[in-house]
């Protein structure tokens, strides 16, 4: 949504650049068309990517191919990962697990601490509480919403929002959570607040 790339980069460089890098593998679920996949072929990880559009994967997949860069890519389900278990150094999560309930999010995240090696890392994107979620839209519970019709998540179909709590309620009970930092920007001349959390965490050893 905002800063996106940039943040998810900065975090692979802190955590895995002093590894060797083509061994240590990332999977980013809800990949989409390769923005991340990208970066992390380019800087010689072993990077997949899982998608449930399989517009996205192709479009992922002719962009690596168009640079010469190689990716593991697949179209699937990312509540059932079609991986094997302790398989991933680090799994990433860029503004994808927020379009699923909190019960479906807990079945997500239980196949990616499934996924991850003892040790491995977990980088989640979320949107805040205090994000627009536009003028019209069906409120389902006190965080999820569906049928927002403007603002940044118009057409994004089910939107869950987050708040510390939840954050640790839900995270927590899958990881050891290791830090929660708050983006928080404005738009269209301070009337529209993009808000959003990004959840480091740790899948313990």
């Amino acid at each position: 949504m905002f800063g996106g790339l940039y943040d998810t980069n900065r975090f692979v460089a802190r955590n895995f650049y002093s590894k060797k890098r083509q061994d240590v593998k990332i999977l980013e679920v809800g990949c989409g068309p390769g923005a991340n996949i990208w970066f992390l072929s380019r800087e010689g990880f072993a990077a997949y990517g899982i998608d449930f559009s399989e517009v996205a994967i192709k479009r992922a997949e002719q962009r690596l191919k168009n640079e010469g860069l190689t990716a593991d890519f697949k179209v699937g389900d990312i509540s059932d990962l079609p991986y094997g278990s302790d398989m991933f150094d680090c799994v990433i999560d860029n503004e994808c697990l927020y379009c699923n309930s909190f019960k479906n999010s807990e079945e997500i995240l239980s196949e990616i601490k499934r996924v991850l090696k003892p040790g491995g890392m977990f980088y989640s994107r979320t949107f805040a509480e205090d994000m627009y979620i536009g003028k019209e839209y069906e409120k389902i519970s006190a965080l999820e919403f569906t049928d927002i019709k403007d603002g940044p998540l118009a057409g994004k179909g089910f939107v869950r929002l987050m708040n510390i709590q939840e954050i640790h309620k839900l995270y927590g009970r899958f990881f050891n959570v290791l830090s929660v930092d708050k983006l928080y920007c404005t738009i269209n001349d301070g009337t529209i607040t993009v808000s959003e959390y990004i959840v480091t965490s740790g899948c313990g050893e």
